[in-house]
């Protein structure tokens, strides 16, 4: 039962929340769409190089979605209904893209796969270009298609294994069965995966600037605007179409997943439930997951290869003087870590803060701040780094080139993952407990700190794991506000990868993931299974 606000302190707190989400998520908004003029806007459509980027983007939607779908639910349909060997190695190979910073694919890619690549050129003597269309479609295939995976996985293991068996005693076997059974039952999950794949297609920075070379697409576009033109508004506008299909996409997978009609008759699958599988089907799945499976350990290959060699592409001497250098004088790993921690832990304490005001308390705005708290989960980063740059870069508020500038972008960036977490936590805590504190004279606060924060340990820990991992790895959304002062490591990476210093880049990417990696073992370790990194 949710109660009505009384109490001064909470009042305070509640009017706090709203003020930051309407300083720092609503007016960045806001500042993107009246920023252009009007004809800006009308330029767009006589603008060629315009609308090239906005079907060059469309292009990469479709390709980029449905090769990382398929992927994904061949993944997902291998782990849970064969017997195929190795699953549980392919499904954690699956896994790690999601801790990684993001352009990291299209960076190793170039190194394993390019004109001087580990494997085109040293290996087989070939002399390939990388940069294009087709690069960008195979990085964000290996990016994306664990997102894909994460989301079928849980529809197919919903999918009670009765429903197989029926339809094996009707007569129905192999592709037959699957064609019959389980794709139509699956299917409402795969249109959910492909929706959730195809905002995190369009709304990538990371791989198109470091693999697409002249394809230029939305996101890009607005980069090149603002660093080769100065045009702030060419980038606004170009930002404004690059959100409007991010929100469409966002708004129909949120109302897809929240109908919950992924299957009829529901069951956890389990180990004994599995049927034998098919010789060729077995084997066909195994090439498939071992061969994407391999696509993906490269990555991590080429940047391990890459950090230890005296010159990527024509001297492949053993040295260690770039992880020594990172190590020992990278002042742009030290923001990001210092950054990382504090975004992290004040977006996991603001999101669950709000996640308890909306799930127990009534209060004039409550429908406002859940909204708002989930509205940076559809805002491309680089449309909330484009309004931080317009809104808090001159007076009243001039924050250019400060810390606080891209801390600020970092918590609110990250507090829809929070608050998803936390909203979760709260619906499973039974509000019996608040009411009990309550008649003993306990106030909110009092009760949120002695009842509520101790249950929510787990929930809490693990979003600021997450939002410290997206912090650290960003780079969409600090781009625009990255300066010789402030800049972080994501951001010396694309300098460095720019200006061809591949080993330094590979370097300075494997200390994050490091980091990462490192941060996740921790987390697991100290919390156990009250951590909970997934939630799609």
């Amino acid at each position: 039962m949710k109660h009505r606000v009384r109490e001064r302190p909470l009042s305070l707190l509640i009017f706090f929340i709203v003020f930051c989400l309407l300083a720092f998520v609503v007016y960045p908004i806001v500042e993107v769409f009246f920023y252009p003029k009007a004809n800006d806007f009308v330029s767009v459509f006589h603008n060629a190089r315009y609308m090239r980027t906005a079907l060059n983007s469309l292009m990469m939607l479709v390709l980029s979605t449905l090769s990382a779908t398929l992927i994904g639910f061949v993944f997902a349909y291998t782990v849970t209904r064969t017997d195929v060997p190795g699953r549980k190695a392919f499904k954690f190979i699956t896994l790690l893209p999601l801790f990684s910073p993001p352009f990291m694919v299209s960076f190793s890619y170039i190194m394993m796969f390019g004109r001087n690549g580990l494997i085109t050129k040293g290996l087989l003597g070939l002399d390939v270009n990388i940069f294009g269309w087709h690069g960008l479609w195979l990085a964000q295939t290996i990016a994306f298609f664990p997102v894909a995976f994460l989301v079928m996985e849980g529809v197919l293991q919903s999918i009670s294994p009765m429903l197989e068996y029926a339809g094996r005693n009707l007569g129905a076997n192999g592709f037959t069965l699957f064609r019959t059974v389980t794709f139509p039952l699956a299917r409402p999950g795969v249109a959910g995966a492909a929706l959730l794949v195809a905002i995190q297609v369009l709304a990538d920075f990371g791989n198109p600037i470091m693999i697409s070379g002249g394809f230029s697409v939305l996101a890009t576009e607005a980069w090149m605007r603002v660093e080769g033109w100065a045009d702030i508004a060419g980038a606004a506008v170009l930002s404004i179409m690059l959100l409007v299909p991010s929100l469409v996409l966002f708004f129909v997978q949120r109302y897809w997943v929240g109908r919950k009609s992924y299957v009829t008759v529901t069951g956890k699958m389990a180990q004994v439930n599995i049927q034998k599988t098919g010789k060729v089907m077995k084997w066909v799945l195994f090439t498939v997951c071992a061969a994407v499976s391999l696509l993906v350990l490269l990555v991590y290959v080429g940047l391990i290869v890459g950090a230890f060699v005296n010159g990527w592409g024509y001297d492949w001497t053993f040295t260690t003087r770039y992880i020594t250098e990172i190590a020992t004088r990278s002042k742009e790993l030290v923001h990001s870590l210092s950054y990382s921690a504090i975004a992290g832990f004040s977006s996991a304490l603001f999101s669950m803060t709000a996640a308890f005001l909306v799930s127990r308390k009534k209060f004039p705005g409550r429908r406002f701040v859940d909204f708002t708290c989930m509205l940076p989960a559809a805002l491309p980063g680089i449309f909330l780094g484009i309004g931080y740059s317009i809104g808090f870069t001159r007076p009243p508020v001039d924050l250019y080139g400060t810390a606080t500038i891209i801390i600020l972008s970092m918590i609110f960036w990250n507090i829809s993952t929070g608050y998803q977490t936390g909203i979760g936590a709260f619906q499973q805590i039974s509000p019996s407990f608040s009411e009990a504190a309550s008649n003993l004279g306990a106030g909110s606060l009092r009760i949120f700190r002695e009842i509520e924060i101790p249950l929510i340990k787990g929930p809490f820990f693990s979003s600021f794991i997450m939002s410290f991992i997206r912090a650290i790895t960003t780079l969409s959304v600090i781009v625009f506000l990255s300066t010789s002062k402030n800049a972080v490591a994501t951001f010396s990476i694309m300098n460095l990868v720019s200006d061809g210093f591949y080993g330094k880049a590979a370097a300075l990417t494997c200390v994050l993931l490091v980091i990462s990696f490192g941060t996740i073992g921790l987390a697991k370790l100290i919390m156990g299974k009250q951590v909970q990194f997934f939630k799609v």
